[in-house]
Parts: C-alpha cells; sequence; structure tokens
C-alpha cells in the first residue's frame, strides 16, 4: 500500500470514530506511521486530508450502496426502497457504524460554504441522484416524489442509529408512495 493510501485509510478510521476536530495532525502523522511533514507534503494541510477522507468515504459508500442493489433483484418501485433501506440497516447495524460520516461533517462544519460542508451535500446530491435513477428504471410515475421521500425517510434511520434508536419498529408500508 502507498503512504498517501496509508495515510487517507488511517485518517478515515480516526475521523469516524472520532471526529475531525479532536484528530489532530501530529496523531494522523503518528498512526500512519509518518510524520506531519510527510502528511502535509501529501495533502496540503489537515483540510486538504479531511476533503480527501471525505471524498474516499463517498467513493466507498456509492460502491458499498451499488453492490448492494446489485445482490436485489428491482421488478418494482417497492423494490428499490426495500433494498436501500435493507442497505442501511445493514450499515447502521453494523459493529463499526459511528454515524454518518456526512452528517457528522455538517455537524463539525456549521459554515454552509465550508468544504467539508459542500462535499457532505454533494454527497448528499448524489445519493438523492442515484435513488431517483433506480426508481426512473424501475418505472416509477413519480420517481422524484419516491426518490425524495425514501432519501429523507433513510436519514431519518441514519441519525436515528447514530442516535442510539436503531431498536425502531418500523412500516416502509405506512409510507404510501411506495406501494
Amino acid at each position: 500500500m502507498q503512504l498517501r493510501d496509508t495515510i487517507l485509510q488511517n485518517s478515515y478510521e480516526q475521523f469516524y470514530k472520532h471526529g475531525f476536530h479532536d484528530s489532530g495532525v501530529e496523531l494522523l502523522a503518528k498512526q500512519a506511521g509518518t510524520t506531519k511533514r510527510t502528511l502535509y507534503a501529501h495533502f496540503g494541510n489537515k483540510e486538504g486530508l479531511i476533503e480527501a477522507v471525505l471524498n474516499y468515504r463517498h467513493r466507498m459508500f456509492m460502491t458499498q450502496l451499488k453492490n448492494a442493489f446489485d445482490k436485489f433483484e428491482i421488478k418494482e418501485t417497492k423494490d428499490v426502497a426495500r433494498c436501500y433501506l435493507d442497505f442501511l440497516k445493514d450499515w447502521t447495524s453494523s459493529v463499526d457504524f459511528y454515524g454518518c460520516m456526512f452528517i457528522n461533517a455538517c455537524a463539525e462544519y456549521s459554515d454552509a460554504q465550508s468544504s467539508p460542508h459542500q462535499i457532505a451535500k454533494q454527497h448528499k446530491a448524489e445519493v438523492r441522484q442515484w435513488l431517483f435513477d433506480k426508481f426512473e428504471q424501475a418505472g416509477a410515475k413519480n420517481a422524484k416524489q419516491q426518490s425524495d421521500t425514501l432519501f429523507v425517510f433513510g436519514e431519518g434511520v441514519i441519525v436515528a442509529a447514530q442516535t442510539g434508536q436503531e431498536s425502531l419498529d418500523l412500516d416502509v408500508k405506512t409510507l404510501r408512495v411506495f406501494a
């Protein structure tokens, strides 16, 4: 593994478990087995590293999402909702779930113009677009409404799990839009 990749992976794990502000560059460099100077040579500064980690997480998330859908046969629009919610349930109930890195980034960088906030916004927009595309492929007459509803419902599932409410008993059928 290249040193840059080692720094990126170790920083991802540290940021995900402990947050961006609580993870100092000295610690990040030490965990990657390098120096601050080398870390800066690869990423410019901590902000550059945060941007790289968020982009890394975006690629990882989208790959995991696509893989989940590849294993699920989508025949009807309700299958899109079922697959996405199953994907979220599996992720949020995993032992290494520490919340959504993009929601966390928005919480830690509340300025909507900050780079982490912008990357998070772009990630969420791409997830919404991806869901929209899946609903359209399934022949949904109201793909935008269904994808927006599923997206917001999914975000609620993520936040509920992140705040210790993973034991919720959910019934997607009550959201008639997926029927």
